[in-house]
């Protein structure tokens, strides 16, 4: 900078530094053993029935060091945060209950079904490291049990501060399965006040392992064959029980195009899609008392119902109709020649839906105050009908 200030061309010498090396290669050669000790073990994570299987590149992945004299091997405290976190996700419980009997909206008879459970952290830690540095390979996952007041008139459940319903007319049975089987595993949740409701964490890992059929899910742009399709009526059922009882709404993604299912009793746009891990509909109970989410299906009728059940505070909500602008025809329909199709046999994998933007309000009001007002917009993709053309012969 100083030659080209002064206009000075003439050559320079380029300043330089000794940058020695912390690690040498005889530090690694000479911790080789213990390194293989680590990487070569298998541990396997458990809760009852449950396991997670950490093999060597896994546990490659968590080995960290520092030199001071000699190596020192640690664990990734980032890398092994996050993994302990997305672990919690899949096994923490909230408490559960159940409204047994109501008049009108009152809650006439509530009973505790049972405690919830949270992962000791500190102590899955200790267990891990050690396991980990000892060769083990074997953890079981500590828990902590999480226990509500002693009465159960001291969670507050005493009205039904909302309610959503959907239904599914035309559903597979695979479908059908799916959805009431994560509406039974969500129901009964009580959150405790200022806590965040997960439907993730409440209904737990959405698999075959868990109990789910095969049906058509969302996944990278088309509509494919998975494990869990349907789920998201249950989340979206949800989302309308949460939405009417005032509850502030944390995490809620729309569909990456409209799904007929979702428009039987409803307009467009009030619809919450869940995809594990990454996807999750979230709501917070910012009242001073438990909130339960109750959930019941009527296979007969092809219908869901949610209830949010606790302590109404005078709240009201306005729910404003929704705005759709920019509404897009279906692109044409794709045929593609299948040649494990017999020749003659046309199948439908893909089901054509209109493009549009919808945005509708709701506004949470106490006392004549406005508490919050919350804008939901949702952007759905036109989609295209897919046909796969049989040519075998």
């Amino acid at each position: 900078m100083s030659a080209f200030d002064q206009i000075n061309f003439s050559a320079e010498t380029l300043p330089t530094k000794i940058i020695k090396p912390k690690t040498l290669e005889n530090d690694l050669k000479s911790s080789l053993p213990e390194i293989q000790k680590i990487i070569l073990n298998e541990i396997t994570i458990r809760d009852g029935n449950k396991s997670w299987v950490l093999g060597k590149n896994q546990l490659l992945n968590f080995l960290t060091f520092v030199k001071s004299g000699k190596l020192q091997f640690n664990i990734d405290e980032p890398k092994f945060e996050a993994f302990t976190e997305s672990i919690a996700q899949e096994v923490n419980e909230l408490p559960r209950g159940q409204v047994t009997q109501t008049n009108g909206d009152r809650v006439v008879d509530f009973k505790l079904v049972r405690d919830g459970k949270e992962l000791n952290e500190k102590e899955f830690t200790k267990r891990f490291k050690d396991a980990f540095f000892n060769a083990k390979s074997l953890v079981e996952l500590p828990f902590d049990i999480i226990s509500g007041p002693a009465t159960k008139e001291a969670y507050g459940i005493f009205a039904l501060l909302g309610e959503g319903g959907s239904t599914y007319f035309g559903s597979g049975t695979g479908r059908v399965h799916n959805l009431t089987l994560a509406a039974e595993r969500t129901n009964g949740v009580l959150v405790p006040p200022g806590s965040i409701y997960s439907m993730n964490n409440s209904v737990g890992d959405i698999s075959a392992a868990t109990g789910y059929d095969i049906a058509y899910i969302i996944q990278e742009g088309r509509t494919v064959l998975g494990s869990g399709g349907g789920v998201c009526q249950t989340s979206t059922t949800l989302f309308r029980a949460v939405l009417k009882s005032g509850l502030p709404i944390v995490v809620r993604h729309p569909h990456a195009y409209r799904v007929g299912y979702y428009e039987q009793n409803m307009p467009v746009g009030f619809d919450a899609s869940v995809f594990q891990p990454t996807w999750d509909f979230q709501f917070k109970n910012d009242t001073p008392n438990y909130v339960l989410v109750q959930s019941s299906a009527d296979i007969a009728d092809s219908s869901l119902t949610f209830k949010i059940f606790g302590t109404p505070d005078g709240r009201t909500v306005e729910i404003s109709e929704p705005v759709v602008t920019n509404q897009t025809p279906p692109p044409p329909v794709l045929y593609q020649d299948d040649p494990t199709l017999l020749k003659g046999v046309t199948k439908q994998i893909d089901f054509s839906a209109w493009g549009a933007s919808v945005r509708f309000t709701r506004k949470v009001s106490k006392g004549g105050k406005l508490l919050f007002e919350d804008v939901f917009s949702s952007t759905y993709q036109p989609w295209r009908a897919i046909y796969l053309v049989g040519t075998r012969i």
